[in-house]
């Protein structure tokens, strides 16, 4: 694990506490449709379907309310919003509690190469190491990451990381 030098101070610039949200209206109209999708799917089941149905009429319902209720826990117990504070990060989330994480905290970020791509933070609290997975998706990542980074001269990263996070050295050449 490598160390970045001389980054872009992306913290004095934009000021605390600061916010990232995920778009409000695309979660919001995502589980509402994937609510509308599952009462659909429930009502069809018991209100539509009997023992003469076809097979595929008898399928489709369910894997339509497997594929609304994933969508809808996705949505729900995944990172709402970050709030980057002077002395911590807090990962906001809908049905999930608050997880704040202090500065000083933080040990190394990887890239997780997993079923879900994201950055993984890796910290420790109260003597235990704990590891928290960022998605990749998420909106100004490169920022939040660049951001954390600056805030964190202790954090050891990969060497993805290393090749992301963007130093004024980096920026002077470019």
């Amino acid at each position: 694990m490598n160390k970045v030098d001389g980054l872009l101070e992306i913290n004095k610039k934009k000021g605390f506490p600061r916010n990232y949200r995920f778009n409000q209206f695309i979660r919001w109209f995502t589980l509402l449709l994937a609510t509308a999708a599952a009462a659909y799917a429930i009502w069809v089941i018991f209100t539509k379907l009997d023992s003469n149905s076809p097979t595929f009429y008898k399928v489709v319902p369910f894997v339509i309310l497997f594929l609304a209720v994933n969508s809808m826990m996705k949505n729900l117990l995944s990172v709402n919003s970050i709030k980057f504070r002077e002395d911590k990060i807090e990962f906001h989330f809908i049905l999930r509690p608050i997880l704040i994480i202090p500065w000083k905290a933080f040990r190394k970020m990887k890239l997780a190469e997993a079923k879900i791509r994201g950055i993984k933070i890796i910290y420790e609290i109260q003597g235990k190491e704990k590891i928290f997975l960022l998605p990749l998706g998420y909106p100004n990542i490169l920022e939040i990451v660049n951001s954390i980074a600056e805030l964190c001269p202790q954090l050891e990263y990969d060497e993805f990381l290393q090749n992301v996070i963007i130093s004024s050295r980096i920026k002077e050449q470019d």
